[in-house]
């Protein structure tokens, strides 16, 4: 019905008595607020003024148009998205989130561009004035970032901390200080260095370190963090190879690592891998990445899937991006 016909019928000027209303009658008003509001660009403020009532009142009825399918809203992202794995996963984890990729065959490197678009459209739905966002490093990551930057830049009063140690990366746009500076300009927040390697030599340089004013105030900052954003390793894919070293990588193995996050290795059940690393590392722990809000894991590949699947079982993550491929493979180990 039209404005013109609910005001001669004067239905607005009982607005005040809408909790009375028959549900016709209701239908009504929410239809034509529903309508100012999204097919006439009014602000609430404005409907308000129009209907003679609160801007609060407008609210909800509009929420209510959407609860009763009076309006329902469609976003239709730029990606094809594989629903049947999404479902299956929120099936068997428990995910806040899940987005599984459409992969297009393309080459690998436009194939984690999109990917990598996909994780940055679900940050920036998430990011919210005074947030503490806690960053991993690597080529996803970067990815991600890469994609956020190039969109409109916002200012948005946000602090991004690294949740681990700088490490020897091929690419120094892909580690973690880089990556914390780039993400927090892109948002117009500021960000906090942790000046420290990831792994020291020995336990009482990380046990002297991690008391140094700063690496503490900046780790107790990524400890708190309402959301962190990582990848997975595999093991498998050695895609630290070149940071450590050959007898390190077949301990790992002999003890049943499949991938690691945020410096931890842990094998298929989501059990971490007890080593002499773990005394050697600077960073959060495994479980303040349990107790995080949101904790982000982005990955791509089949290669990747026993390690998506070891940080589900143990709960590392709750929200999950990742490729067809990587889902695919990952439902084939659960049959």
């Amino acid at each position: 019905m039209s404005e013109e016909w609910l005001l001669k019928e004067g239905y607005v000027d009982n607005i005040d008595n809408y909790d009375k209303m028959s549900v016709q009658e209701k239908w009504y008003i929410l239809a034509m607020v529903a309508n100012l509001y999204y097919n006439g660009n009014l602000t609430q403020s404005q409907i308000a003024n129009r209907i003679f009532t609160s801007r609060s009142k407008v609210s909800r009825l509009l929420k209510e148009a959407r609860e009763m399918g009076l309006v329902e809203i469609y976003i239709r992202e730029p990606w094809e998205r594989e629903l049947w794995y999404e479902q299956k996963m929120k099936e068997q984890f428990d995910l806040t989130m899940i987005r599984v990729m459409k992969n297009k065959k393309t080459d690998k490197t436009d194939e984690l561009a999109r990917l990598g678009e996909v994780a940055a459209y679900y940050l920036d739905s998430v990011v919210k004035k005074d947030v503490v966002i806690g960053v991993s490093w690597g080529n996803t990551l970067y990815r991600i970032v890469n994609h956020i930057s190039k969109m409109n830049r916002k200012n948005i009063p946000i602090t991004v901390v690294p949740i681990m140690g700088a490490g020897h990366v091929r690419n120094s746009e892909q580690d973690v200080l880089d990556l914390a500076r780039n993400l927090a300009q892109a948002y117009g927040g500021k960000y906090k260095y942790l000046y420290a390697p990831l792994f020291v030599n020995n336990e009482e340089i990380r046990k002297s370190l991690v008391q140094e004013e700063h690496i503490r105030e900046v780790l107790d900052m990524a400890r708190n963090a309402q959301i962190m954003l990582s990848s997975v390793g595999s093991v498998a894919d050695r895609s630290w190879s070149n940071y450590l070293r050959a007898d390190v990588w077949k301990t790992l193995e002999s003890k049943g690592a499949v991938g690691y996050i945020g410096g931890h290795f842990y094998d298929i059940n989501g059990c971490e891998i007890r080593t002499q690393l773990q005394s050697r590392m600077i960073g959060v722990e495994l479980e303040d990445m349990i107790r995080c809000r949101d904790m982000i894991c982005v990955a791509y590949g089949a290669v990747k899937a026993d390690a998506v699947l070891g940080a589900l079982r143990g709960k590392f993550v709750n929200t999950l991006i990742i490729d067809e491929s990587c889902a695919e493979k990952l439902m084939e180990k659960l049959q």
